[in-house]
């Protein structure tokens, strides 16, 4: 993934969670507060930037090349949404929402300026039973003009 402001944040805060597992308990204090303070400035972003926080910390910790968006994203959310990622250096994500208006969303991305690629296959949320593997999911490739 290109460097952004939520690349940046993820490397941060997976420092932390590495410093946390050796810290004593002062030291984790001082990590939580740490990580208080990176989510801060995520928030002071706006609602948007949240969302794509929380959906891109996600995707990476699956392993995933691109962010990827699995939930339901209303109508009236898709522009903001676009406009920060391509604000903050995003260009391509992963739309793999299964809910029953995912092809109306995918529409909507398109008419926000994004360009569907294709479809591609993805890690999903959820680990194969008895396994460190992640189960497969397909979802929408667009890139962000």
């Amino acid at each position: 993934m290109k460097s952004s402001i939520f690349e940046t944040t993820y490397t941060k805060v997976q420092a932390l969670h590495k410093a946390y597992q050796a810290a004593d308990d002062a030291g984790k204090t001082a990590i939580r507060d740490s990580y208080k303070a990176l989510m801060k400035e995520i928030e002071a972003l706006g609602a948007a930037a949240c969302r794509i926080w929380r959906d891109y910390e996600t995707s990476r910790d699956c392993g995933n090349e691109y962010l990827d968006i699995n939930d339901v994203v209303w109508d009236k959310d898709v522009e903001s949404l676009i406009s920060c990622m391509r604000e903050h250096g995003i260009e391509k994500f992963t739309f793999s929402s299964s809910w029953s208006s995912a092809v109306e969303t995918a529409w909507l991305f398109q008419k926000a300026g994004c360009k569907l690629e294709g479809i591609v296959e993805i890690n999903s949320q959820h680990k194969a039973i008895m396994s460190d593997e992640y189960e497969k999911a397909h979802g929408y490739l667009f890139s962000i003009g």
